[in-house]
């Protein structure tokens, strides 16, 4: 490992950010699709039932509305969970995003 040019630092300094820009972008499309899923289940529930999402309702409409293919559950469920909280979705939904095994 020699020493590093000021081209090189750059070039990892300007990665390393692109790299940031594009893990908020992803976190932010999955934030809209948790909030979508949330308010779709929040429309198809009965007043005598409480409604339900689910971390697979996130995924798809991630996948429908913006294309993503490959989105880890964990992932998912971890937006999910604070999308919920912050929706204060435990007050007419329930979800899955709390179980251990996603």
């Amino acid at each position: 490992m020699g020493i590093r040019t000021f081209a090189q630092r750059r070039r990892d300094r300007r990665r390393t950010a692109a790299l940031a820009r594009l893990a908020a972008h992803f976190d932010a499309q999955l934030a809209a699709a948790a909030d979508m899923a949330i308010s779709r289940a929040r429309r198809t529930a009965t007043p005598t039932a409480r409604g339900s999402v689910t971390v697979e309702d996130v995924i798809a409409t991630a996948h429908e509305h913006f294309g993503i293919a490959a989105i880890p559950p964990a992932r998912a469920a971890a937006i999910l969970r604070d999308r919920y909280e912050h929706r204060e979705g435990a007050l007419d939904l329930t979800t899955d995003a709390y179980r251990g095994d996603l």
